[in-house]
């Protein structure tokens, strides 16, 4: 009997360390990458009955645009996959429809350029087909025309919303002369002056096999990987002849503090200051998020304890070439000079040792550390690289001396005439 027992306990043990270790390796991250013919990276997710799919087209965004061509990535995103073969505009959006792909999107106002997309997993071979088949697109004036008509003239400063004011008169700071500084979706004046060879050259100079990083997420198959990359060899062509970056050498921030009237604003002034950082590590970049969460999360941030700026959100905007740290708020127009001392002395006098939070802030980021959605695994797979675990006290001090730095600083406000 004894014997019994102990061989039940013992199997009951093997069982529940099966057990253990089979949940522990399903939550491990599993990760597969091929080099050729494309960059691509597969997150393999069993249980999903859609296979998410982004093509990354790598510095194909407005990082490229021209001066005078400044908003042809945006002007594509409009135009790619609306019409597909001889199939109207209408009778496009039906066949995707009915070979359930889903979730299209396409995006070309960052540094890159991001195609879109997910599929039934049933569907994946016909629907892929047809979709990809959309990369050899030829277009007409009159999609152009179509196109265009997403970009209206850009309405004056007077008529403008105030945080849009803002935001385009700081990055304009931040970046003089540089396509970051230009708004992201271009210029209504260089954007009428497109043509189709503008689009087509666009296209034979950024859509090809050197540039393209794939991102594949859910029931892997070697079977489905190569049916997509087999539909992008027929598409496209194995070199391209890009733009060369523009770098941000000589592209000092125009820090001096400035000050607009509107006549939308009544007796409310909206402040934003912008904090530039160039060519962060990967380290430098998760410092710069857990310092300022513990700096400015609205439950305990060291900036916010006294409550009081109205409606004060920060973000940070990541790019290939820089980072920026974006805070913003909207006080009542007598308090704004008091505001603005505040808030230039309170970064200028950043210390490591007021930081309170910043091991709960660390943890924060620590514990968010998990594939958020199949759907944007090329986000999720970003943020997951970032080390949040390594930063040291050493990488802290060297964002916050960025921070401290009046050259990398510029506030723009806007209250009524």
């Amino acid at each position: 009997m004894k014997k019994i027992l102990s061989i039940a306990i013992t199997i009951l043990l093997i069982l529940l360390a099966f057990l253990i270790y089979n949940k522990k390796i399903r939550n491990q991250l599993h990760l597969i990458h091929f080099k050729t013919p494309y960059e691509t990276v597969v997150f393999n997710e069993p249980n999903s009955k859609q296979i998410y799919i982004t093509l990354k087209f790598k510095n194909a965004g407005v990082l490229h645009n021209s001066e005078d061509k400044h908003g042809i990535s945006p002007l594509l995103s409009k135009l790619l996959f609306r019409k597909i073969g001889d199939l109207s505009a209408e009778e496009t959006a039906e066949k995707i429809r009915q070979m359930g792909i889903t979730n299209l999107s396409l995006n070309g106002t960052t540094d890159n350029f991001l195609i879109s997309f997910s599929v039934i997993e049933d569907q994946f071979e016909p629907a892929v087909k047809f979709l990809l088949s959309g990369l050899n697109a030829k277009f007409s004036e009159n999609d152009l025309s179509f196109a265009k008509e997403f970009f209206p003239i850009q309405v004056s400063r007077e008529n403008s919303r105030p945080n849009k004011i803002l935001i385009d008169k700081l990055y304009q700071k931040l970046y003089p002369n540089h396509a970051y500084g230009k708004n992201s979706t271009g210029s209504s004046v260089a954007i009428s002056s497109i043509t189709l060879n503008d689009m087509d050259s666009f296209l034979k100079n950024n859509f090809a096999q050197n540039n393209l990083k794939i991102y594949y997420a859910g029931s892997y198959s070697k079977r489905k990987l190569k049916i997509l990359i087999d539909e992008l060899l027929k598409y496209l062509p194995k070199e391209s002849n890009q733009h060369k970056i523009a770098d941000l050498k000589n592209i000092e921030v125009d820090n001096s503090d400035e000050k607009i009237s509107n006549d939308n604003v009544r007796n409310i002034c909206g402040i934003i200051a912008g904090i530039r950082f160039d060519k962060l590590s990967k380290q430098e970049k998760a410092a710069l998020l857990i310092i300022t969460y513990a700096l400015f999360n609205e439950n305990y941030g060291e900036f916010l304890n006294d409550k009081f700026p109205m409606n004060f959100s920060y973000t940070i905007n990541n790019r290939q070439l820089s980072t920026v740290l974006i805070l913003s708020s909207f006080v009542h127009q007598k308090d704004a000079d008091k505001y603005m001392k505040k808030l230039n002395d309170f970064l200028s006098k950043l210390d490591l040792s007021q930081l309170k939070n910043l091991e709960l802030s660390k943890n924060y980021f620590i514990q968010k550390q998990k594939i958020k959605s199949l759907r944007s695994i090329h986000n999720s797979l970003t943020f997951l690289a970032m080390p949040f675990s390594d930063c040291s006290n050493e990488t802290y001090q060297q964002i916050l001396d960025k921070i401290k730095q009046p050259k990398n600083r510029c506030i723009v406000s806007i209250s009524s005439k």
